[in-house]
Parts: structure tokens; sequence; C-alpha cells
């Protein structure tokens, strides 16, 4: 009973031992660490972006967004009559658009 509890530990101990000789260290140089970051991959645009500019996708009209969520395109339908209804219950200053 002994022996296969010794097997069973041993096995263990292969194991990781074959998983810890792959993994290598990263170091850095001296001088790598005295001149910083490459300009290449940090100043010049050659490097990696992390997010894209998204411009100016929103362009604002008023008669759309009266159309759209104005007082008179809630008052028409049920859902609209809804959201108007709370909002007064509510005691909002401004009920829509």
């Amino acid at each position: 009973m002994w022996s296969f509890a010794r097997n069973i530990f041993q096995v263990g101990a292969r194991r990781s031992l074959f998983t810890m000789g792959n993994w290598t260290p990263t170091t850095v140089s001296p001088l790598q660490r005295l001149l910083g970051p490459s300009p290449l991959s940090s100043g010049f645009g050659m490097g990696q972006r992390r997010w894209k500019s998204r411009g100016n996708t929103f362009q604002p009209s008023t008669l759309k967004r009266k159309r759209r969520v104005g007082f008179l395109a809630r008052a028409r339908s049920k859902q609209g009559s809804k959201i108007l209804q709370r909002r007064k219950h509510k005691g909002r200053w401004f009920l829509t658009h």
C-alpha cells in the first residue's frame, strides 16, 4: 500500500519537473533597461494600436429627434403614453424633448 502512494507522489513530481522544464524566465538586459522601449514600437505608429478612433458618428437633427422622442410621438402610441404617465408621476420637469 505504501509503495502505491509513493508511486503517485513520484508521478506527480515527475510531471511538475517536466512542465517546469519548458518554462524559461524572460530577462531584460541592462542595456535594454537603460534605453527603454524601442522607438519603432512606440513612436512612429509601427506598433499595435489599442483602440480605433470612433469619429463623429452622431450628427444631431432636431426634426428626427422630435419625431422619435417628442411629446406628440409619445402621446400617439400606447407605450409612449405610459412613458408620459410615469414621468408625470415621478415629477419630471421635462416630460419629453
